[in-house]
């Protein structure tokens, strides 16, 4: 008898242990990028910031950069960025949109890219600097 109750004591503690792991995994730090490019300076390139955690998320700084790949040099080409502290709020579960319009757009093409990659630098308040790979 107290071989059973061995057995389901540990068989409880390990379920107990695989549903605080379940939580704590959906409750994990995400932030998600996406774009939508147009190719006209009128209407401009949008790209989405998404917050899919369940707490808010303040995003202090941004900066869209151009990079290039060539071993061992990366070199960064700045497109656009925040000019100052910019304290964007962004609610649990939506999404933010950078709009780059006008004297703002920028290049997307294959000549304009030669051989780049367009990456997004957020620094998130309370959090390390995070750099998403945009397009490319």
């Amino acid at each position: 008898m107290e071989n059973y109750i061995a057995w389901w004591g540990a068989g409880l503690s390990t379920l107990l242990a695989l549903i605080k792991l379940f939580e704590l995994w959906n409750g994990r730090f995400r932030i998600e990028t996406g774009c939508s490019f147009t190719g006209r300076a009128d209407i401009g390139n949008d790209i989405f910031i998404r917050n899919l955690t369940r707490n808010r998320v303040i995003l202090s700084y941004w900066e869209l950069f151009y990079r290039s790949h060539y071993w061992p040099l990366v070199k960064d080409s700045q497109i656009d960025s925040s000019e100052d502290v910019c304290e964007i709020l962004i609610e649990p579960n939506s999404s933010k949109t950078l709009n780059f319009s006008g004297a703002n757009s920028f290049s997307w093409g294959h000549k304009a890219m030669n051989k780049r990659r367009i990456y997004l630098r957020l620094n998130i308040a309370g959090r390390r600097v995070i750099t998403k790979k945009i397009y490319g």
